[in-house]
């Protein structure tokens, strides 16, 4: 069986090389590789964001199976593992831009999804004051029994100016301009939330403030990580589909 990666960050080339230490004939292709692609792989892996689909239509030989991002993204243990792999690498972005240390910190997590609880679990180990908001009750009572403050996503702006860190993993405006107005100086908005994101960045570029937009950090961070855990999702997809390695 032949492996056609389409390649768009260092977690796929990082997945060929793989493929290739376990004895599969494993190649890497760009973007605009496709017909090549199509032609040497018996499985074309797309990379996670980037490609779809529909750039594959009536290319495919009977047998040739397509395996997309939103095929990984799909598994519940896929975003679980590359959560972990999001949160590392956005408290190592925090440690390396803030002028304080996390601990001892007012650090503030908007949402409490996979990354949020694993943010807010990371930043207390490191013994940071940690607060998350969240918009049900069920949300505030795992936040409550935890050991963290909760406020409610809708009025984040009363409290704003405490924070010294500030996470936003909700991929819809939650810090627009009368709330950037109202944080510290220092204080660094790491903004994790898929497109369009959370935060109004324009107002952010106006006010002054220190915002990052970290997006795709798994392959960024931690690409060989991020490929085993590709890897083994890849062998539980192809089971699925009755085509195991």
């Amino acid at each position: 069986m032949r492996f056609s990666i389409m390649n768009c960050d260092a977690r796929n080339a990082c997945l060929s090389e793989i493929l290739t230490e376990e004895g599969r004939e494993a190649r890497l292709f760009l973007s605009d590789g496709i017909a090549e692609a199509v032609s040497f792989g018996d499985v074309i892996v797309l990379p996670i964001k980037g490609m779809s689909a529909e750039q594959f239509d009536g290319l495919l030989s009977d047998g040739q199976i397509l395996v997309t991002g939103e095929d990984f993204l799909m598994r519940e243990d896929f975003q679980i593992k590359n959560a972990v792999l999001t949160a590392e690498a956005a408290i190592e972005i925090a440690m390396s831009e803030m002028p304080v240390s996390l601990n001892g910190c007012n650090a503030l997590v908007i949402g409490f999804g996979r990354i949020g609880k694993l943010l807010c679990s990371r930043l207390a180990a490191f013994g940071a004051s940690v607060t998350a908001s969240a918009r049900n009750d069920g949300d505030f009572a795992w936040i409550d029994t935890l050991g963290y403050k909760h406020v409610h996503t809708q009025n984040l702006g009363d409290s704003l100016h405490t924070y010294d860190v500030i996470f936003n993993t909700v991929p819809h405006m939650v810090l627009p301009s009368e709330h950037l107005s109202k944080i510290k100086r220092y204080c660094i908005i790491i903004d994790l939330a898929s497109k369009p994101g959370g935060t109004d960045f324009n107002a952010a570029k106006l006010l002054g403030c220190r915002c990052l937009w970290a997006l795709s950090l798994p392959g960024d961070y931690a690409p060989e990580t991020a490929a085993r855990i590709m890897r083994q999702s890849l062998d539980d997809i192809l089971a699925e589909r009755n085509c195991a390695l």
